[in-house]
């Protein structure tokens, strides 16, 4: 009981120290894709429980029913409420980190570190692509916390629910599918494999796993009906592709998108520590393999879940980067815990000691916790580079693949930086005091849902329905295209422009300048150009 008692107070402050990264942020309106999940969470609720279909659950193109399900019955009780949506995420990710807690007392079932791994759950806790994850909505989302669902359920023997947290983690995302497979698949295999026994005995050992198969069939159901009902495919692709296996790209590992890929998972904020402590045991145990030397033991694991993880990991981050689209890393969250669980059985591996234990994870902690507010990391700032936000900088995402003409839009969603666009707006737009007749305008290449209605006693950016008021908003192409376009607009230049983006200079046979408005707020600078349409 003692022991208990423990383990729960110290998950009680790691969830403390979790929510305390996340509150400020609870009104933080999403832009970019969260503002695409975000609005369909919101648009699915709009009718109540019986307006929640399979149709309205779908959101960016996903069968993602399984977690957009919880952000709309968020929205129940108070339709519109940007904190209720993240508030339901925060338990999410408690729960995920509950479920990491569990897997890690499995794979490493000696009670005598039970404290450090209390300090790795730490480490997965404040992760800051994690943390920054949950605040950006995404279906990524769901299927970071119900892949640890499912995976703890299935290494405590609990089938049934394993089953159930697949069938979420199933429709989350076409990537939970793979996951999940995959988790399930291999465990089968590794009861399978151990030669001790008849091949009777050996099926016995999985023939209780046949309930783990109902998820996929459920979702093999699924995709045969939507294909039959539906124009657009149940399974997500590129508009330019014929299938969904297009995307694919098994064997390219210089396709400048799998470099962005593995930069963001093994070097981004600090990350390049954790794969150092896995590259020297990996560097160690090769040596030892070409010297004909016997294995080694990891003191506390359990020697068959520690390999079924590695195995897991090193299957799961070739498979999700394999899919090339854009570099968000936000498609490989449920992959940083699996690597920090794995960087501390390779501490334990190459035999360090207790006190240099708790050291380094200390100080990845520190790292991580840093990393999550600031973009200082010198090898980060080396393999990406940087840009200045205004009184800080941030790394310039894009600049390896390349796929956008700044610094990035989602490609930015690696920190706690990235909600500044939305505190600044809202900076600004209370030193305005915009009305409905308001215009304000910025460039093509950074309007992706950028804009929202505004609270009309805050003047701050909302997602509710009633006590608003909308500007009107424009982009540079909109404004040249218009025969009536407004009189006076404000031109607002973000931060993640390109760096020689022309739209501001292009509207100058059209308007004159006639004043500048500064605004800060997160460390973010926002230029706001007072435009006055020139007389013909």
């Amino acid at each position: 009981m003692p022991e208990r008692r423990e383990r729960v107070a110290a998950f009680a402050v790691i969830a403390l120290v979790f929510i305390a990264m996340l509150q400020p942020e609870l009104n933080y309106v999403p832009i970019w894709d969260g503002r695409v999940y975000a609005n369909c969470a919101i648009e699915a609720a709009a009718n109540g429980i019986a307006g929640m279909s399979m149709e309205a659950l779908r959101c960016g193109g996903h069968p993602s029913q399984g977690y957009i399900v919880f952000l709309a019955a968020s929205q129940l009780l108070r339709f519109g409420d940007i904190a209720a949506l993240h508030l339901t995420n925060v338990l999410l990710g408690l729960l995920a980190l509950a479920s990491i807690r569990v897997v890690l007392a499995r794979v490493f079932p000696d009670p005598l570190i039970a404290r450090q791994l209390d300090l790795v759950t730490f480490l997965c806790a404040v992760h800051p692509v994690v943390v920054s994850t949950l605040l950006q909505v995404n279906v990524d989302f769901g299927v970071y916390v119900f892949f640890f669902v499912a995976l703890a359920a299935l290494l405590s023997g609990r089938f049934g629910w394993t089953a159930l947290a697949g069938v979420f983690l199933c429709f989350s995302k076409e990537t939970g599918v793979l996951a999940y497979v995959l988790m399930v698949g291999l465990d089968g295999l590794f009861r399978v494999l151990p030669p001790s026994g008849t091949v009777a005995e050996r099926v016995k050992r999985v023939l209780p796993m046949w309930v783990t198969a109902i998820p996929v069939v459920l979702f093999g159901v699924h995709v045969l009906w939507w294909n039959a009902t539906h124009v657009k495919a149940a399974v997500w692709k590129h508009t330019w592709q014929q299938g969904t296996m297009d995307g694919f790209r098994f064997f390219d590992l210089s396709d400048p998108v799998f470099l962005s890929y593995a930069a963001g998972i093994f070097l981004l904020g600090f990350m390049w520590v954790v794969s150092g402590i896995i590259g020297a045991d990996l560097l160690w145990g090769g040596m030892r393999m070409a010297r004909r030397l016997p294995n080694r033991v990891v003191p506390g694991a359990d020697p068959a879940r520690l390999a079924y993880l590695g195995v897991v990991t090193a299957l799961l981050t070739y498979l999700l980067t394999s899919f090339r689209t854009w570099s968000n890393l936000r498609y490989f969250a449920l992959i940083y815990p699996l690597l920090v669980i794995l960087a501390f059985a390779a501490m334990l591996r190459l035999g360090a000691g207790k006190r240099v234990r708790y050291a380094a994870l200390a100080a990845i902690g520190a790292l991580f916790l840093f990393a999550a507010y600031r973009s200082s990391d010198p090898v980060s700032r080396a393999v990406y580079g940087t840009f200045s936000i205004g009184q800080r900088d941030m790394y310039r995402m894009s600049s390896i693949a390349e796929e956008h003409a700044g610094p990035g839009r989602d490609q930015l969603v690696y920190n706690l930086q990235f909600t500044g666009y939305h505190h600044v707006q809202n900076a600004l737009f209370h030193a305005l005091q915009p009305t409905d007749s308001t215009a304000f305008a910025t460039s093509r290449v950074a309007r992706w849902y950028l804009w929202s209605q505004l609270d009309a006693f805050t003047r701050e950016r909302t997602m509710s329905q009633q006590g608003v008021i909308v500007p009107r908003y424009w982009d540079d192409v909109d404004l040249l295209a218009s025969p009536q376009r407004p009189h006076d607009v404000w031109f607002l230049v973000f931060t993640n422009f390109p760096s020689r983006d022309s739209s501001l200079a292009s509207l100058k046979p059209l308007y004159r300048e006639v004043g500048v408005t500064r605004s800060t707020a997160r460390g973010h600078l926002l230029v706001a150009h007072h435009l006055e349409l020139i007389a013909p």
